[in-house]
């Protein structure tokens, strides 16, 4: 390869690396199409609607029920009921939630609840069932992507 489409083929993959980073740093900022524009976060559950706030919604939502507007509604086609809820404005997050952004603490106290009322549990990545995995520079990537993907997304 000559000297001249190496270096265009390492501009081009610059620039591809350039509008990625744009890309999700506007996903971030609320701007892409992953956010409603007026907050509200929704969540799936399989069961019955009406089993899901008896004795107060499941405990990963319930220390943050004071500072939310929570909806149910039917999924469609019969598959469950759809948990909405978004962040009132002005609240701030209670004590027991360590976590300083009340968005990411919504998206991660709605994921927790449908595993709670489909499974009775938080399910977890860790510890592995396979073993310890060595530390490497790759592998803090990996266990940090894990560790950030309930609050941001899935991964």
């Amino acid at each position: 390869m000559g000297l001249k489409r190496t270096i265009a083929v390492g501009a081009t993959g610059v620039a591809a690396g350039l509008v990625a980073r744009a890309l999700v740093r506007e996903m971030r900022n609320g701007e892409g199409e992953g956010s409603h524009p007026e907050g509200w976060k929704s969540v799936t559950i399989l069961g019955d609607s009406a089993d899901f706030a008896v004795d107060g919604y499941p405990e990963p939502l319930r220390d943050l029920a004071p500072m939310l507007e929570v909806r149910v509604d039917r999924a469609p086609g019969d598959k469950g009921f759809e948990v909405h809820a978004r962040v009132l404005h002005g609240s701030e997050l209670p004590p027991s939630v360590d976590d300083d952004d009340p968005e990411r603490a919504l998206r991660r106290a709605l994921r927790d609840a449908k595993q709670v009322f489909e499974t009775g549990e938080v399910l977890r990545a860790t510890p592995r069932p396979h073993g310890h995995r060595p530390s490497t520079v790759f592998g803090a990537i990996v266990d940090r992507a894990e560790d950030d993907a309930k609050g941001e997304g899935v991964l």
